[in-house]
């Protein structure tokens, strides 16, 4: 599949004339895909939604060159869903794991460190040795190691 780098695109495109038939397509497809990794990116769909169109098991494609960007607007926004029960701990590891490892996202440079640090440690009930390895990952029994104490550090953390 052609990938297209929108971060490349001049503003005054016409996509009407620029590209043929199967071009446009392909923008069209790439778009929705760009779209779908922002939705997981702020945990508004599943892994297993994302994984309907993309491989969420493997690596980007190798002509793919346009990350979307995870700062600390929206680990906090995810840590948010968490404290409020509208996500899992389960859930969150795997999203944690996700954004850490997969190269469709990078981190905003200024808080990337600590946007890192947060990430493995979210990631780390994965790597417990009651840890299942299923399609998309799945803890043996629920672990409850995250607290609402810890939750709050975290946001802290990124708002000092």
């Amino acid at each position: 599949m052609k990938w297209f780098n929108p971060s490349k695109k001049p503003d005054n495109w016409d996509y009407t004339k620029q590209f043929s038939n199967i071009e446009r397509a392909i923008l069209i497809a790439n778009t929705n895909i760009i779209q779908m990794i922002k939705q997981y990116r702020d945990l508004t769909i599943s892994l297993e939604e994302l994984s309907k169109v993309i491989e969420v098991n493997s690596f980007a494609p190798p002509d793919y060159s346009y990350s979307v960007i995870v700062c600390k607007e929206h680990v906090i926004n995810i840590l948010e869903k968490y404290k409020l029960n509208k996500t899992s701990e389960l859930e969150l590891a795997r999203w944690a794991k996700f954004i850490m490892f997969s190269e469709w996202y990078d981190y905003c440079e200024e808080n990337s460190e600590l946007i890192a640090s947060v990430l493995a440690e979210l990631e780390a009930p994965l790597l417990w040795s009651n840890y299942t390895d299923g399609d998309n990952g799945e803890l043996a029994e629920f672990m409850g190691k995250l607290s609402s104490e810890k939750v709050e550090m975290y946001i802290k953390a990124f708002e000092e």
